[in-house]
């Protein structure tokens, strides 16, 4: 087995992107790249520990098959001593940093600086910054995904040598650069909740003109992982050496992975969209056939959901026709200069997989015209019953309150009559009092002409005569005191009456 060394290798402590020597767009703000990333550092990368897991496919040179050799380091130790030794040492065909999460919806384990040294000693270009950005410490699944495709291709010509004629020839070198975040679906395993999960994978290689390429993969399932071993050991086939878009085989397993559970996903959505469309269209507004098809207000909250999931799906295999697409373009790009010999089957299975995705957006958009259905005839049903209850409600309160006015204006009637009867009362009581005042000096008197203090004196005067000239004056004294006590006394009487009767 050979060694090389991997060309134009950025050395330790280049600070990504601003001075490594990398490519980036036309106007892209270099200096912008590196202070978002060190902002979300938090967010994307451990703080300390972690590392990567290295794979490297080598050829031997006696038996041609090809070899995975897997090997871990750790943060600590890219920081301290990079990936040069694994870049420059057996003459690899393939390397492959891979990087995972620490656990679902988490950051990346690996810190900051080791990150930003893999990406400076491999030169990769800011484009793939996007993709890392929608990694990270999230909250739900959807939260920073999205569907992102960046690709480069370079060409450069130069001089060889043809293997039959011995003449020189004019060579087309090609390298490229070309990353992804795919997603799709699998199952979690979790037991509870819905099933299935938004996974994301993203997927970094540069092919050199030397037919060797660097790759990055970042939170890849554990069948993916199997698919990527599968591409590289058929890679290493007589057919595939005579390819010169072989390279790009690697992708061609991975959208195959990311479509396999298309299948078994979009006919769970099916069966939840029926059982809803079942429920629609067997519930009757005035009745309710059967206890199944009883009509919640849960109902319509979790057809939001499904309509949210199916909307997802479409977003997610739009994301992976564009990837298919990206990938068929390279492969006519690589496949020019030697499409005589080439015997691969890689553009056939680009054109199954192709009409698999089409077919399955097709049913998908199905779906969601048949989700916005329900969820329209759910919403009017419900609308419509709970305006029969409201005026139903309605109805009720204004017979209560009529209820209550009648039982109101009684109750004011019976109490009038109460009130008018005791002020009767009070007015007798008040006249028989009134009466008893104005006997009230001619008592006093009569009992003090009747004591022993009072006699005929013998001047003449009669005890009769004295007692009728002290009684009459006190008499005229109570009356008109009497009356001044009472003068405003039918005013008020009148007033009393008006409210009473008001």
């Amino acid at each position: 087995m050979d060694t090389f060394s991997y060309p134009n290798l950025s050395p330790m402590g280049t600070r990504y992107p601003v001075d490594t020597d990398c490519y980036a767009p036309v106007g892209e703000d270099r200096s912008l790249c590196e202070r978002r990333l060190r902002e979300e550092s938090l967010k994307l990368f451990q703080i300390a520990g972690g590392g990567i897991y290295i794979l490297c496919s080598v050829q031997d040179n006696e038996s041609q098959k090809l070899f995975l050799n897997r090997c871990f380091a750790t943060s600590e130790e890219i920081e301290t001593h990079g990936i040069t030794e694994h870049l420059n040492g057996t003459s690899w065909q393939h390397l492959i940093f891979i990087i995972q999460p620490a656990f679902s919806w988490s950051h990346l384990s690996i810190t900051e600086l080791a990150f930003r040294t893999i990406l400076s000693q491999l030169q990769v270009f800011t484009p793939f910054l996007h993709v890392v950005h929608s990694f990270g410490a999230k909250t739900s699944d959807k939260q920073g995904m999205g569907n992102l495709a960046y690709q480069r291709v370079q060409r450069s010509s130069g001089y060889g040598l043809s293997k039959t004629t011995d003449t020189s020839i004019t060579v087309i070198n090609q390298s490229l650069e070309f990353c992804y975040n795919i997603r799709y679906f699998e199952q979690n395993g979790r037991g509870r909740g819905n099933p299935w999960s938004l996974r994301q994978t993203g997927v970094y290689q540069k092919y050199q003109s030397n037919k060797r390429s660097a790759w990055i993969v970042l939170n890849y399932s554990n069948y993916i992982s199997d698919r990527v071993r599968a591409a590289f050991a058929e890679e290493s086939s007589p057919i595939e050496e005579l390819c010169e878009a072989s390279p790009l085989s690697p992708h061609v397993f991975i959208l195959s992975a990311a479509a396999t559970n298309w299948r078994s996903y979009i006919e769970s959505l099916r069966q939840k969209v029926r059982m809803f469309e079942e429920k629609a269209y067997s519930y009757g507004i005035d009745e309710t056939y059967l206890q199944d098809y009883k009509l919640l207000s849960s109902d319509m909250q979790e057809m939001m959901i499904l309509v949210d999931n199916i909307s997802t799906a479409s977003s997610v295999i739009i994301g992976q026709r564009d990837i298919l697409f990206r990938c068929t373009d390279l492969y006519a790009s690589l496949h020019k200069t030697r499409s005589s010999a080439c015997r691969c089957d890689a553009r056939d299975a680009l054109a199954i997989l192709k009409t698999d995705l089409q077919q399955y957006h097709a049913v998908v958009t199905t779906l969601a015209r048949t989700g916005s259905k329900v969820t329209q005839l759910l919403s009017t049903m419900l609308a419509s019953r709970a305006s029969g209850n409201l005026q139903t409600t309605m109805a009720t309160i204004r017979g209560v309150v009529a209820e209550l006015k009648s039982q109101s204006k009684n109750d004011t009637d019976q109490l009038l009559r109460v009130t008018t009867q005791g002020h009767k009362d009070a007015a007798i009581i008040k006249t028989l009092t009134q009466a008893a005042t104005m006997f009230l000096p001619a008592t006093l008197m009569a009992s003090l002409f009747s004591s022993t203090l009072f006699s005929d004196s013998g001047n003449g005067i009669s005890n009769v005569g004295l007692y009728f000239a002290i009684t009459v004056p006190l008499l005229l004294a109570t009356l008109l005191l009497l009356i001044h006590l009472e003068k405003d006394l039918p005013e008020q009487w009148r007033r009393l009456m008006q409210n009473l009767t008001g």
